[in-house]
């Protein structure tokens, strides 16, 4: 009943033009929705944060909403949300151009000389993958399918002015914070899923995770945040792909300020790389278009106690004719250009086949 209600709400607001991102978190059942403060039933408790992957190197802007209690999710929010004022229709956001094939290569090359030269460690190389629009496509239907096909990621739907219309189901926790208990994940290392769930990692992949481990729990201390538990790293499946994951609790010794802790904990190497500077500064040398708010992070936090931030993975732009579907992996100096263009072929099938028409040229 609760998720015919927000359907309901989301297709007034879409009708309407106003911003709004639908959302779920991970293993929950219950949906939420987040709008413009000055239409909440009530005042604002927990904000929706949408942050680009680059403040330097991105034109997009942060985006925030109020969510939506519960508890005030019923008919007489309905009627309220259908009677709101018509808004001017959005300005269409253009896509990225498809990365093609050449330019991938072109692009790796220049990272892989990059890392022989000692420049870099590790950066990440993602690209733009084309689907034609159906003439049927429904947002809300999607959003729907992706949350039952993706239950352990958090699933969302963004419409906004400022944004365009995103889709996405991210696995990968950047920040959990609950008073002084903080939980942040490290999720890097990637191969194909197989029926068998057999896996046996390359050296290549290990170092790669361990990267974005050790970032972690530097930045961690940085900010006077004690390791109460490390977890064992283990293999997770998700979508097309599994990955190496490795699960942090950390306690806070002083009261954290979590603006500037999200700022050096992101980029982790998992979406940027290692050194943190240089590796941004190959990604916007070479990789070829603005990520926008593709690897950027996206959640709700109270701005003091709680806090549930995702890195914003495994998702997709709607345009008026074409949907675009961002994938990348981690370039190292072990990385083959072969199989690392095959990584993304299979991360992006995450999205893809939630989509009724694809481009057969992949």
């Amino acid at each position: 009943m609760e998720h015919q209600l927000l359907l309901s709400a989301a297709e007034s607001l879409l009708a309407n033009n106003i911003p709004f991102c639908l959302f779920r978190y991970p293993n929950e059942m219950r949906w939420a929705l987040a709008i413009p403060d000055d239409i909440l039933p009530h005042e604002k408790q927990t904000t929706f944060w949408s942050v680009p992957f680059s403040k330097h190197h991105s034109a997009a802007k942060e985006i925030k909403l109020g969510v939506v209690i519960p508890g005030f999710i019923n008919k007489l929010f309905i009627q309220k949300i259908k009677s709101l004022e018509v808004c001017p229709p959005f300005e269409e956001k253009d896509l990225p151009e498809e990365t093609s094939r050449q330019h991938y290569f072109n692009a790796i090359s220049h990272y892989l000389s990059d890392i022989r030269s000692g420049k870099l460690s590790k950066a990440i190389l993602s690209r733009v993958v084309y689907a034609d629009r159906p003439a049927d496509f429904d947002v809300l239907q999607c959003f729907s399918r992706l949350a039952d096909a993706y239950a352990g990621t958090f699933v969302h739907l963004l419409v906004h002015p400022d944004a365009g219309i995103w889709l996405g189901a991210s696995p990968e926790l950047l920040l959990k914070k609950r008073d002084d208990v903080l939980d942040v994940m490290a999720l890097a290392g990637t191969q194909a899923r197989n029926a068998n769930h057999n896996y046996q990692w390359r050296d290549k992949e290990i170092q790669e995770h361990l990267m974005v481990a050790q970032h972690i729990e530097r930045v961690m201390a940085m900010h006077h945040c004690s390791l109460s538990h490390k977890d064992l790293m283990t293999t997770v499946e998700t979508g097309k792909v599994a990955h190496l994951k490795t699960d942090y609790r950390f306690l806070s010794d002083v009261n954290v300020s979590l603006e500037p802790l999200l700022k050096d904990l992101h980029p982790t190497p998992a979406v940027g790389g290692l050194p943190v500077n240089e590796s941004m500064q190959c990604i916007a040398s070479y990789e070829g278009y603005d990520r926008t708010y593709y690897t950027g992070f996206i959640g709700t936090t109270d701005f003091r106690s709680e806090a549930d931030f995702y890195v914003n993975l495994r998702c997709m732009q709607v345009g008026k004719q074409h949907i675009a579907v961002y994938a990348g992996g981690g370039i190292t100096a072990g990385s083959d250009p072969r199989e690392e263009w095959d990584e993304t072929v299979l991360k992006s099938r995450t999205m893809l086949e939630h989509i009724k028409m694809v481009k057969e040229c992949l």
